[in-house]
């Protein structure tokens, strides 16, 4: 019998519930009967948009948190959301990508043009897959069941409701399963990836059907310099930003490096192509993306919205967003590995940057490496021609130390 026809009458429901409570008793994880209930629709969900393709032809990714732990198990937390990125040129229906991307990125003005259009794109494009979902929602037979776009999102958050049968203690979960969209995004590169529920993870419950989806994962090189350059955002935006719900990207960074998710100091394609979208699509006031192709990238916010951030991940906690088997750390373990990240992966990106933008000068058998950084002309000292190596570390030194 397949799990979700348990929703399909009362008596059933009361089935469910105990099978459900058996599940969280019997999980590896420790999961809540409440996490284990919402992820049999994340998952169903899943299954809906990719296999029976109702998300279309487009080039659609499947990303964030939810992406992370179903598809790399790279974090140890319950993310409920389904976050799903359009590829943008998609989703513009551009007959050439790169002509499309410089007209676009041509002037503040053309940005804002675009934008606008891809707006009105993704609402359009939101409110038919709203429809499509309701059709076949209707076809399960169960009360309750459907999905809503929400009410000045601009097309990028579908709400998707169910008949709970389990019950959260807390207000920090959704009691719906929420589907955001972007549009300004890329959708590709993406790794096929088979999707299981967690329920389908007990054993005791091996005689039920379980849904399960095949999806187009985002390739984990540009989730986490999507998570990075986020956290360069969130440290160096001139306003504070919202705390709700925010320690969860320190807490993801952190596990994505800790578990080996992602390399960013090799995905330097990754790195370059996430900056160039935030820096055209996403600009920020007080924030400078190109400082991180300069060894300038900042994870960690200052003092005052540290404290902020660092209530949040006590609440989330709290909250029961992590898997009871796999507590998070303190945040301030989090922060310091998060800090030591930063100086390693600046470091490198210094490195590449001075190779990639060093002038020779020479005289006689002497060699000295110059470039200018941040409006500064650095040099390096004077060392014997075929020195280079050795003239390139001084440069690097002497540049950070011109950056303090």
């Amino acid at each position: 019998m397949h799990i979700l026809e348990y929703y399909q009458n009362d008596a059933k429901r009361e089935e469910l519930k105990q099978i459900l409570q058996l599940g969280a008793q019997h999980h590896p994880a420790g999961l809540p009967d409440f996490f284990l209930e919402k992820d049999l629709w994340v998952t169903e969900i899943l299954r809906l948009l990719y296999d029976e393709k109702l998300l279309g032809d487009y080039a659609v990714a499947f990303k964030g948190g939810t992406a992370l732990s179903k598809c790399w198990k790279a974090i140890d937390r319950f993310s409920e959301d389904i976050d799903l990125s359009i590829h943008w040129a998609d989703l513009a229906e551009a007959e050439n990508e790169l002509t499309e991307w410089a007209q676009s990125t041509k002037n503040p003005s053309q940005q804002k043009k675009f934008r606008e259009r891809q707006t009105e794109r993704l609402t359009e494009w939101s409110s038919q897959l709203c429809e499509k979902l309701n059709q076949r929602l209707v076809q399960y037979g169960i009360e309750g069941l459907g999905a809503e776009l929400e009410e000045d999102s601009h097309g990028e958050k579908i709400n998707f409701h169910y008949p709970r049968v389990t019950e959260s203690a807390n207000s920090y979960h959704l009691d719906f399963v929420l589907l955001e969209f972007g549009g300004r995004n890329r959708g590709e590169p993406t790794v096929e990836h088979e999707v299981k529920s967690y329920l389908a993870e007990v054993s005791e419950l091996q005689s039920l059907e379980f849904p399960v989806a095949k999806v187009q994962a985002y390739d984990p090189d540009y989730i986490v310099w999507e998570k990075l350059t986020a956290l360069h955002q969130f440290s160096t935006m001139e306003r504070d930003p919202n705390s709700h719900r925010l320690a969860r990207h320190w807490y993801d960074v952190d596990c994505m490096l800790e578990k080996g998710t992602a390399n960013p100091i090799k995905a330097m394609q990754a790195r370059s192509d996430v900056v160039e979208m935030k820096k055209q699509r996403w600009p920020e006031k007080g924030v400078d993306y190109e400082l991180i192709l300069k060894g300038q990238l900042k994870l960690i916010p200052e003092a005052d919205r540290l404290a902020g951030i660092s209530v949040d991940h006590k609440e989330s906690i709290e909250g029961r967003m992590f898997f009871t088997n796999q507590q998070p750390s303190s945040f301030e373990e989090i922060i310091d590995r998060v800090s030591c990240a930063q100086l390693s992966i600046n470091k490198a990106a210094l490195d590449s940057w001075v190779r990639q933008n060093v002038r020779w000068v020479y005289s006689g058998a002497w060699m000295q490496g110059v470039a200018e950084y941040s409006g500064k002309i650095v040099r390096s000292e004077m060392f014997l021609k075929g020195q280079s190596k050795r003239a390139l570390e001084n440069l690097t030194k002497r540049v950070l130390d011109s950056a303090q």
